[in-house]
C-alpha cells in the first residue's frame, strides 16, 4: 500500500510539471513588501559595488510608482510600476543582453491581458492573453 501511494505521488508530481516554464509568469507578488525609512526618489546599489541595482520612489517606506532594476553588467533587468509595494500595471522584463524578455500588464498580482515573450535574439516566441 505504501509503495502504491509513493508511486501515485511521483506520477502526480511529474504529470503536473509545466512545459516552457521559462515563459510562464510566476512570483509576481511573492516579493516581500519591505518597509524602510526611505521616502522619495532613491538609487540602490549592489553590495560592495558602484553598480546600480534599482531606481525608484518610496512613499512612507514602501515602493510606489515607477521602478527600474538592473543587472550587475548595467543592462536593465525589469521596469514597471508599484502600487503600495506590489507590482501593478505595465511591466517589461529584459534578458541580460538588453533585449526584451517579456512585457504585459499585471493587475491584482496576476498577469492580465495580452503578454508577449521573446528569446535572447529578440524574436517573438509566444503571445498569450490572460
Amino acid at each position: 500500500m505504501r509503495i502504491l501511494y509513493l508511486f501515485l505521488v511521483i506520477i502526480c508530481t511529474f504529470s503536473c510539471k509545466k512545459t516552457n516554464s521559462n515563459y510562464v509568469i510566476t512570483n509576481i507578488c511573492k516579493e516581500q513588501i519591505t518597509i524602510t525609512s526611505k521616502n522619495g526618489y532613491t538609487k540602490n546599489y549592489y553590495t560592495n559595488s558602484i553598480n546600480t541595482e534599482s531606481i525608484g520612489h518610496y512613499k512612507e517606506g514602501i515602493r510606489q510608482g515607477f521602478w527600474k532594476f538592473f543587472y550587475r553588467n548595467g543592462n536593465i533587468k525589469a521596469e514597471g510600476h508599484y502600487e503600495v509595494g506590489k507590482k501593478q500595471g505595465y511591466w517589461k522584463e529584459y534578458h541580460k543582453n538588453g533585449n526584451i524578455k517579456s512585457e504585459g500588464h499585471i493587475n491584482d498580482c496576476k498577469p492580465s491581458g495580452y503578454w508577449k515573450f521573446y528569446d535572447k535574439k529578440n524574436n517573438l516566441i509566444k503571445e498569450t492573453n490572460y
